[in-house]
């Protein structure tokens, strides 16, 4: 069994480098081994209270803003059934796995897709969302993913909202890997279902699911004709964050975590919390490549919260996973689907800061000498 790096720069915890779950911080591990509280009591009512407040702020949101207890992805079918009916056609961007995963739950619940797809590695642009919803004058949503998990791909998404809005389309958007890793204006660019999972760039374990979603949004869940629901009934979740009084027993200890994390962005400030993320980006990239690896995202659409490329020639992206463990105890993730054995997945969010960058670059380095590629 491989030991833990015993370098200073990689202590607490930080030598997961892989998109997700990210590392936690001390203090926010802290706060959840308070001892339990009367979940219907004043203390969790004020909690949840300040927890809206605090995600209306980093989501750039004066909507609502709720949580779920629930994975990213319990978020794509909390969407659907709030803010669409049965039949709805909706349009899909897919330029990775996770976008197709979107699209694939859509179709599960009966509503039409019309996918609109890039290469992996490449952006969906807005003129191609044009394109698709000028030939469909009929959807009712626009579906994207801001930040493609699975390649290092960040979509543009205030043009892509930009296109739907124009033609009366609501804007649902997949940001699991992008809120509070970067640039994320909930209000500005008129999106009206924001989703995210709490152990991504929020700071906390896996186990919350996260959700802003404007009135329009509220408007359309508040519709006749939808889906039946109960847990993700969006009405009654966002009447329970306003008051503090959540429907459902919450997760008590996640959401004093969460609560912990959005203190320690706050006290950063969100403009300097997403430039830090991308400069570990920038670092990261051009130290890749002067190792002589090759990037595998459109460098125009590189994302601040996941870097991927190829690993070096003729290994494939496991073996150099397990090498680089192997060297320092780092942890990095292999691709997805037809880029499993082919790209390397490093994530930069969260509580992420230069030393830790600086070690896996380092490790990187020795692996890919030591395979005769740098």
């Amino acid at each position: 069994m491989t030991s833990l790096p015993n370098d200073p720069r990689l202590s607490d915890g930080r030598w997961l480098r892989i998109p997700g779950p990210t590392p936690v911080p001390p203090r926010v591990f802290q706060s959840m081994a308070q001892p339990m509280v009367p979940h219907r009591g004043a203390e969790m009512s004020g909690l949840v209270r300040n927890l809206r407040s605090k995600l209306q702020e980093v989501h750039r949101t004066d909507g609502d803003v709720m949580v779920w207890s629930g994975s990213g992805s319990a978020g794509w079918e909390a969407a659907l059934v709030n803010l669409c009916r049965p039949g709805d056609k909706v349009a899909v961007t897919v330029c990775g796995d996770f976008g197709r995963r979107f699209a694939r739950v859509a179709e599960h619940l009966g509503l039409r897709v019309c996918r609109i797809e890039a290469p992996w590695g490449e952006p969906v642009t807005a003129e191609l969302v044009a394109a698709t919803l000028a030939a469909e004058r009929d959807v009712h949503a626009v579906l994207a993913t801001h930040n493609e998990t699975s390649t290092g791909v960040t979509n543009p998404l205030a043009e892509i909202a930009e296109v739907a809005r124009a033609v009366g389309a609501m804007v649902i958007v997949d940001a699991v890997s992008s809120a509070a890793a970067m640039p994320l204006e909930t209000d500005a660019w008129g999106l009206d279902w924001v989703i995210s999972g709490s152990q991504k760039a929020w700071m906390c374990p896996p186990g919350l699911m996260i959700a802003a979603v404007s009135d329009r949004g509220m408007q359309a869940a508040a519709r006749d004709g939808g889906y039946p629901r109960f847990f993700w009934d969006a009405e009654k979740l966002a009447g329970g964050m306003r008051s503090g009084q959540l429907p459902t027993t919450p997760a008590v200890s996640l959401l004093r975590g969460l609560d912990t994390a959005l203190d320690m962005m706050l006290e950063e400030g969100v403009e300097q919390m997403w430039r830090r993320q991308a400069d570990l980006r920038d670092y990261l990239r051009s130290a890749l490549i002067e190792l002589g690896l090759v990037p595998y995202a459109n460098p125009a659409y590189a994302s601040a919260s996941i870097t991927s490329v190829r690993p070096p020639a003729g290994m494939h992206a496991a073996r150099f996973r397990d090498l680089v463990r192997e060297d320092s105890g780092i942890e990095l993730a292999t691709g997805q689907q037809p880029e499993a054995e082919t790209m390397i997945r490093i994530g930069t969010m969260g509580w992420t800061h230069l030393p830790e960058i600086e070690a896996t670059v380092e490790s990187i380095g020795r692996v890919t000498r030591a395979a005769g590629a740098g």
